[in-house]
């Protein structure tokens, strides 16, 4: 049973369904999903806290489906902690094993982002404040005293009653910053397992020579997060120097702040705004406007798929340096770091260029193709022929939960 709080929304679900269709391709292994659609979604700030709707739903799935296995991908915002308790008191009566996938920071900070807050401005926690009373004195939302301190209650509140990380069996981290954060904090039972791309197959990057200006493409959920507004503004600090046009495809809360804001670079064609894509036209109408792909989050990040996608199209990606953005993908050889000054932009920029022209170029991205995350995931779950038969859970020998078929 593969489990997420939406069914459509951004990277998360896009793994949640990924990793749902490659494991309903195994021999014997029959899938069952769990997200926002199996139950009424309510928006009340209660039921974000603790959804007693989603844990009642959650409880009849499990016992319609009995599951050998639970994969838990994103769940602490629609389904909310309310379902740790169901998944703890059901793995103790039927025996399944679970895993969780740790799409971002809730596990150890009180920012998911990982972000703290300083007279608005947000910046990235460092992997060294992890646990300490610093990151406890920062203040974690950018909505106020009050509310900080409500969000620091509550992840405390959540950790004394059913602390997320006892309930799952291993943690699988899609970066090594992800896994180091959690291990700061103490969480140890993790393993690494990059998420997959959603492009298929990896294309062969071509010369771009005697080219000294650049489209740039930002593809993503325009959202303060993300940081769009702040590289526009890096970008004009810098003249657009070596910046031929910067196209965004996504939508988001920020986007019309972001065309009323820039409103002139719109008119003249420096900034240009795509809209919402399917996956299939995405890619392939970024292969054809963009040289680079840009990844300016001001959060920390996790395992931006994005700069992935961009090495199995072919592109670099120009990415911040902070948070997990300055480590994810370090050895698939397509990433050139910035910094938050005109002058690193425009030295980034001088190696994009460099970077393109050489004919050499080539990109590893072998541990994030489909088949690679499928094939790990299976040995992480023990499923299939390798898996060791102390890996299967005894069950009682009714008909109900005897079966060739893993769950």
């Amino acid at each position: 049973m593969l489990i997420n709080d939406f069914l459509h929304m951004g990277g998360a679900e896009i793994v949640y369904k990924q990793s749902a269709g490659l494991l309903s391709t195994l021999s014997g292994v029959e899938v069952e999903r769990f997200d926002d659609s199996r139950f009424v979604a309510q928006t009340s700030m209660l039921s974000r806290i603790w959804n007693v709707a989603a844990a009642h739903a959650l409880e009849k799935a499990i016992l319609a489906f009995r599951p050998h296995r639970v994969l838990v991908h994103n769940y602490h915002n629609a389904l909310s902690p309310s379902i740790l308790s169901v998944i703890a008191r059901y793995k103790r009566d039927l025996g399944y094993r679970t895993y969780h996938t740790c799409h971002d920071y809730h596990l150890v900070y009180y920012n998911p982002m990982m972000q703290y807050f300083e007279k608005g401005k947000p910046l990235i926690l460092p992997l060294e404040m992890l646990s300490t009373r610093t990151a406890f004195k920062l203040r974690s939302s950018p909505k106020g005293l009050m509310h900080d301190l409500m969000t620091k209650a509550y992840w405390h509140a959540v950790r004394a009653a059913c602390h997320p990380s006892r309930v799952f069996d291993q943690i699988l981290c899609p970066s090594a910053f992800m896994q180091e954060a959690l291990h700061r904090c103490g969480i140890r039972h993790t393993v690494i397992l990059h998420n997959p791309s959603a492009v298929p197959a990896a294309l062969i990057p071509s010369a771009v020579r005697n080219k000294d200006r650049f489209n740039l493409a930002f593809a993503g959920r325009i959202s303060q997060e993300k940081g769009l507004a702040q590289f526009i503004e890096l970008a004009q600090a810098a003249d657009f120097e070596h910046i031929n046009a910067i196209g965004v495809y996504g939508e988001g809360p920020e986007r019309a702040v972001i065309e009323q804001r820039f409103a002139s670079l719109i008119e003249c064609g420096k900034l240009i705004f795509f809209g919402s894509l399917p996956q299939e036209r995405l890619f392939s109408d970024m292969q054809r406007f963009a040289d680079a792909v840009i990844v300016p989050s001001v959060c920390a990040e996790n395992a931006p798929l994005i700069i992935i996608e961009a090495a199995m199209l072919g592109l670099p990606a120009l990415v911040r340096d902070g948070g997990s953005m300055a480590t994810t993908a370090d050895a698939v050889g397509n990433k050139i770091k910035f910094r938050t000054d005109p002058e690193s932009l425009k030295l980034a920029l001088g190696q994009l260029a460099t970077h393109l022209s050489n004919p050499e170029r080539r990109y590893d991205v072998d541990q994030y193709l489909p088949e690679y995350y499928a094939e790990r995931l299976a040995e992480i779950m023990c499923i299939g022929e390798g898996a060791p038969p102390s890996a299967y859970p005894a069950f009682a020998a009714d008909s109900s939960q005897s079966s060739s078929v893993l769950r």
